[in-house]
Parts: C-alpha cells; structure tokens; sequence
C-alpha cells in the first residue's frame, strides 16, 4: 500500500468493500444483511467519534446522544439528525432503519470521494473500486492481523465483528479463529459491544422473517 493513505478511512467504506467484489462490485451476502451491516457501521462511525452511544430506557436499549453537532460528513449527519429527532426509538428500529437505504448511502459517498466508479449505464447498475488495491486492504489487514495473532484496532475490531454478525466472515477471511474472534469482540468498549450483538439479532430476525 505505498503511496496510500488510509489514516482517515471510514468504518463503513471498510465493510462496503469487504462486502463487495473488487472486480465485479457484486455483493458478497443478501441484499437485507448487506444493508443491516452497513447501518451498524454508519452508527458506528457516529460512536467512534463520540457522538451517539448506548442506554436503556424502559427495558429497551437505545441510542443516546452524546453530542449534537452536526458532522461535517454527509451520510453521518443525516444519520445523527434522525436519531436527534427521534431518541425513542429502539437501537434494533434504527438498524432497520437505516439499513433500507445504507448500501445507496455508503457506495453515494464513496463515489462522491472517488473509491468507487460511477454505475454509468451498466445493466446491473454496479459500483466498482477505483483502485482494487485500495478495495482489498481492509480484508487485508484483518486476515493478516488474525493470522499473525495480533491485536486489531478498535476500528478494525468493529469492522471484524460486524463481519462475523452479518456471516460475512465465512466468506472473507482466511481462516477461522473464534477464539481471536471472540477476544477482539470482548475487549471493544462496551457500546461498541452492543452494536455488534444488536446487528447479529438483527440479522437473525431478517434471516428468519425474510424481511
């Protein structure tokens, strides 16, 4: 990766490439996974930079704001401004939510920052990586870091749990280590914690519902 700075990539750009073909842009898991995934990133880039993070209410875990101000990034603006406007709702209401539209959403910011290719008039109306190289690294460090046993960042932890809560881990990694897995997961703050086990019970019930 020389030449290439990713000091500032974003969680969600990360799981949109590893969700999806370099080559092709096909999605690697159903439409309704894919979507909840990067719902859960979106909300995520909003807990990694202190704005959101999560309480209980009335038996029902919710997200709680921690900061209002409006992010200088479109997708997570939106996304904060709805919470801010409805902070009733229930963290699963807001996965559902947001994941109708997240997969337009995150691929609409990635083209508009030059990662992904336009659809242009292609039949399937696909967005492919600008660089393949660029594509490829977030599923690159999480294997490497697995397979040489060391310890992820808390960003790359996020994006290797909500990998393993969507299944998308049965496609992408290179082996299967639940023990590295699990510990990653234990040793997330434990907002972030909740993210990913809210997301895999979200894909649960899409999975059984088929909604």
């Amino acid at each position: 990766m020389v030449g290439v700075d990713l000091s500032g990539t974003r969680l969600a750009n990360d799981l949109f490439f590893v969700m999806h073909d370099n080559a092709t842009g096909r999605m690697r898991l159903h439409a309704r996974l894919t979507g909840l995934g990067l719902a859960a990133a979106v909300l995520g880039e909003l807990m990694l930079a202190g704005r959101i993070t999560v309480g209980s209410a009335a038996g029902q875990i919710r997200l709680v704001v921690l900061d209002a101000a409006p992010p200088q990034d479109a997708l997570t603006r939106t996304a904060l401004g709805h919470i801010v406007a409805e902070p009733a709702h229930r963290f699963r209401t807001w996965l559902q939510f947001l994941a109708r539209t997240a997969v337009a959403d995150v691929a609409d910011r990635m083209t508009a920052d030059g990662l992904l290719r336009p659809p242009g008039r292609r039949p399937s109306r696909r967005r492919t990586p600008v660089d393949v190289n660029v594509a490829g690294w977030p599923v690159g460090r999480v294997n490497l870091a697995i397979q040489r046993r060391e310890p992820l960042n808390v960003q790359d932890g996020v994006l290797l749990g909500l990998l393993v809560a969507t299944g998308g881990d049965q496609l992408v990694l290179w082996e299967q280590n639940p023990a590295y897995l699990s510990g990653t997961v234990a040793a997330l703050p434990a907002p972030l914690q909740e993210l990913i086990a809210q997301t895999e019970a979200a894909v649960g019930d899409a999975v059984i519902t088929r909604r």
